[in-house]
């Protein structure tokens, strides 16, 4: 009916903001780790998709420690790319560092950085709350 309000559940553990879920890791892996660990819990590295999320993602992590974002470089021209396959917006987010091949994003404090995929970084895995 018009005017009812939804309800939306994430999983225990996963904390709640505008619709999505996101997961925050206690320990540290490589980007592609981080990947599969997000797969494995039927979820994706985060994809931001504008200012607002990309605030609540500063709050939470208070740019303490850089975290693992779904960004990561996959053409020889140098674009980064999401993990849903959007490309990032670069006036949106710049990133600041080279864009060369095995770089992946992460955000430390209030930017996106490029960093070797091989490198280790806690992750953020996102997915859409459920409707109930």
């Amino acid at each position: 009916p018009a005017g009812a309000s939804e309800c939306r559940l994430c999983p225990m553990d996963w904390l709640s903001h505008s619709g999505q879920c996101y997961w925050f890791s206690k320990g540290n892996r490589d980007w592609n780790g981080s990947k599969e660990d997000c797969s494995r819990k039927r979820s994706r590295l985060l994809v931001i998709q504008d200012q607002e999320e990309m605030e609540f993602i500063q709050k939470v992590t208070q740019g303490k420690y850089p975290v693992w974002i779904g960004l990561t470089v996959t053409s020889p021209e140098g674009r980064w790319t999401w993990v849903d396959g959007s490309s990032l917006n670069p006036n949106l987010f710049p990133v600041s560092g080279l864009a060369v091949r095995n770089s992946c994003g992460v955000i430390k404090g209030n930017e996106i950085r490029s960093e070797m995929c091989s490198a280790e970084f806690k992750w953020i895995c996102q997915k859409k709350a459920v409707l109930i």
